[in-house]
């Protein structure tokens, strides 16, 4: 495994509507070798039944399973555009964040369509670039489809979150890789747009985007739950229970601590109504929220390795 800090490439892996770019030579017949950089972007593709037209992908493409098993062109957002040309891709698809400039300048300058998708932050956003990318391939119905059933999976989930009597506030935390701190979700980050549609309020919210969190400053949140993002940088909720800031917070006494699929959660990708509710049913485990019905893509069905 390349020594790449997970954490970073959850926090990139998202993004949503507006094709950002087209490179010079777009071309009409639907793509059937594509590169895919950046997880969502791969989920994505693999929702919409594109799975044996994808080409190659970067490290943050980990689900479902059968995406590690395709040519990997490194993490996406530190590319080269030799490495990603070698494959001979006739569309790329990336998450913004992806770069650096330099390479995808080149990768513009090429004869491959590139489609750069922009920031995720809403849940019309999740279904909008499903679309985008399905028009980018040659899928529209199929992309309807998938958008659709996403929007309708969010829609019953903040029809249920709206009658919650009063909304708490939780912390989003990544965990530390190589002996760091605690990465807290502050204003404005993927964190923060994830724990709207899961109806909390940030605890974070005086901080702005992914920040270090001080034991003091976490003692001063007070979350009423927490949410750990599982990369792979191990973080678990005992671990939480027992850090100096959080052990006394409501989330730890009252066994408000979820832990939670990062890239579902908050990328804001083809499962994000799923693992929303997940998130949901952890900082609200009083309230009825709906079962969501089980979709083709929420569910990996890569046959395990023998």
């Amino acid at each position: 495994m390349m020594s790449i800090d997970r954490r970073s490439l959850v926090l990139g892996a998202l993004a949503v509507p507006g094709v950002a770019c087209l490179s010079r030579a777009a071309r009409a017949a639907a793509p059937s070798r594509i590169v895919a950089l950046g997880g969502a972007a791969t989920e994505i593709l693999y929702a919409l039944g594109a799975g044996d037209r994808i080409a190659g992908v970067d490290v943050s493409s980990g689900y479902p399973a059968a995406a590690r098993a395709k040519p990997n062109v490194g993490y996406y957002r530190s590319l080269s555009a030799e490495g990603v040309l070698a494959l001979g891709p006739d569309l790329i698809v990336a998450t913004d964040g992806a770069g650096p400039k330099e390479a995808l300048d080149v990768l513009k300058s090429a004869s491959v369509r590139l489609v750069q998708l922009e920031e995720a932050k809403t849940a019309a956003d999740a279904a909008e670039r499903i679309r985008l990318v399905a028009g980018a391939i040659g899928e529209r119905e199929r992309g309807e489809e998938v958008a659709r059933a996403v929007a309708e999976d969010l829609a019953a989930l903040e029809t249920a979150l709206a009658s919650v009597p009063k909304r708490r506030n939780a912390l989003v935390l990544l965990g530390p890789p190589r002996g760091g701190g605690l990465m807290a979700a502050g204003a404005g980050s993927s964190g923060a747009h994830a724990l709207a549609l899961a109806g909390a309020d940030n605890a974070a919210s005086a901080l702005s985007g992914w920040k270090p969190l001080s034991d003091e400053a976490a003692y001063a949140m007070a979350p009423d739950a927490i949410v750990v993002l599982q990369t792979s940088a191990p973080l678990s909720p005992e671990e939480i229970a027992r850090h100096p800031g959080l052990a006394g917070s409501p989330a730890v006494r009252e066994n408000r601590v979820i832990a939670a699929d990062a890239l579902g959660f908050i990328g804001f990708g083809p499962r994000v109504a799923q693992a929303t509710r997940a998130v949901a049913a952890g900082i609200y485990p009083e309230a009825s929220l709906p079962a969501l019905p089980e979709r083709a893509w929420t569910v990996d069905r890569t046959p395990a390795k023998r």
